[in-house]
């Protein structure tokens, strides 16, 4: 049995293998794009299909195509009226012709056709998804429901490094008579790489606290740059930024999901500048137009109290002319009064005066008779409690060792010696 199996070498193998593949037809297949290359003469692309919410592939397919077709499939995707780019994690619907190559035994399969229709609708669907996430997460409305600055003079830009957009914008803000002042941060405006840098741009602006608008502006350019603006990651950060957003994209017609959710969305970055210059013009007027209400307001209100002052000042003049005269005749009346009243003042202090200059004349004799006689009864009742006054009336003084009157017998005891004292002498005695 075994010898009837033929034997092969890998070429003849791969060979074969080959050409059954190759009999195998044109077919559509749909995927999406994990890798893309793209060589001066070739272009190398895998797709490959995903289970909903992982990111593994369950299956992957190598494709190529020669650099003439590959410009051909990008000319029909321009065409459309709703053209976009390949790149990364786009889905496609490629017509492809299955193949082997023989030295390295490897499946691949050329690209022949593209089936744009297929990717716009895929495009279409995600951002009706992205859009009305946005819609049932209030993102729609929220940078709108922004109050914007009376003179937003002070901008962030984000737009592209040396472009015309930059160069637009400026100069439309340098043509006006306001002192615009502008902080720019650059960021890629079209290809794979806008998302990112946008964002970026976008997180560094909000860290500056002095910023009333920031704009997002770039020039006119291929409805497939457009794309790059539906991305949900840019249109959260615009709808939640805190504060307004204005966007210039430069299409007129088309609107990508980032002019949705921002504050304003403009045709041009020239339009955008024109907009804040307005706005800025307006506050001015208004200012201009209240200024001048009040300087009006000001000047008829110096007339009225002008009037009102001079009425008042005459009024006054003649009431201090009037309060004065009476004062004047108030002040005469007084000083008559004044000048009666002193004179019956000094005629009662001068009669008051001899009263007392003849008191003082009689009372300064009785005051001494009155102190000799109380010096008198003084001296008296001092010589009636004198010792030598009781002595002499027939008393003794008894007296103790320490010389210390003795009133009462309890004050001695037996062995104390004393001392009694009479009128003519001294006696000195022991208590037994």
């Amino acid at each position: 049995m075994e010898s009837e199996i033929k034997s092969y070498t890998v070429t003849q193998y791969m060979t074969s293998l080959k050409r059954k593949v190759e009999e195998t037809p044109a077919v559509w297949v749909r995927g999406v794009i994990t890798q893309l290359s793209i060589k001066p003469n070739i272009v190398y692309l895998t797709i490959a299909d995903f289970e909903e919410g992982n990111v593994k592939p369950i299956s992957v397919i190598s494709l190529s195509c020669f650099a003439g077709r590959f410009a051909a499939i990008q000319a029909k995707i321009a065409s459309c009226g709703k053209p976009f780019e390949l790149k990364d994690q786009l889905k496609v619907s490629f017509l492809i012709k299955a193949e082997v190559y023989v030295p390295y035994g490897k499946l691949q399969a050329q690209i022949l056709d593209i089936d744009p229709v297929y990717t716009i609708g895929e495009l279409a669907m995600t951002r009706m998804e992205i859009l009305r996430k946005l819609h049932v997460e209030g993102l729609i409305d929220k940078n709108k429901s922004l109050e914007l600055a009376p003179a937003p003079l002070r901008i962030g830009l984000i737009t592209g490094q040396g472009t015309a957009a930059f160069k637009d914008f400026t100069t439309k803000l340098s043509e006006s008579p306001f002192a615009f002042k502008v902080m720019t941060v650059y960021a890629k405006m079209q290809g794979a790489e806008t998302e990112s840098t946008v964002l970026a741009a976008l997180e560094k602006l909000s860290a500056v606290d002095s910023i009333d608008v920031v704009c997002i502006v770039r020039g006119g350019g291929s409805k497939t740059d457009l794309n790059f603006f539906d991305s949900e990651a840019l249109c959260r950060a615009v709808a939640n930024f805190p504060v307004p957003v204005f966007t210039g994209i430069g299409h007129e017609i088309d609107k990508s999901l980032l002019d949705e959710v921002a504050y304003m969305s403009c045709i041009t970055p020239t339009d955008t500048a024109k907009r804040l210059v307005d706005r800025v013009a307006d506050s001015w007027n208004q200012m201009q137009n209240l200024a001048q209400g009040i300087a009006s307001g000001a000047k008829d209100t110096l007339v009225k109290e002008n009037q009102f002052l001079t009425s008042y000042g005459a009024s006054l003049q003649q009431k201090v002319s009037r309060r004065i005269q009476d004062e004047k005749m108030k002040l005469a009346l007084s000083g008559n009064n004044m000048k009666r009243s002193l004179q019956f003042i000094i005629r009662d202090e001068k009669a008051r005066m001899e009263r007392n200059i003849e008191g003082l004349r009689q009372g300064s004799r009785k005051i001494l008779d009155l102190a000799k006689s109380n010096f008198n009864l003084s001296e008296t009742k001092v010589k009636a409690v004198d010792p030598a006054t009781i002595l002499a009336k027939g008393y003794s003084l008894t007296l103790n060792a320490e010389g210390k009157f003795i009133r009462n017998a309890c004050d001695v005891k037996s062995g104390d010696t004393l001392t009694t004292r009479f009128k003519d002498g001294t006696v000195t005695s022991v208590v037994q």
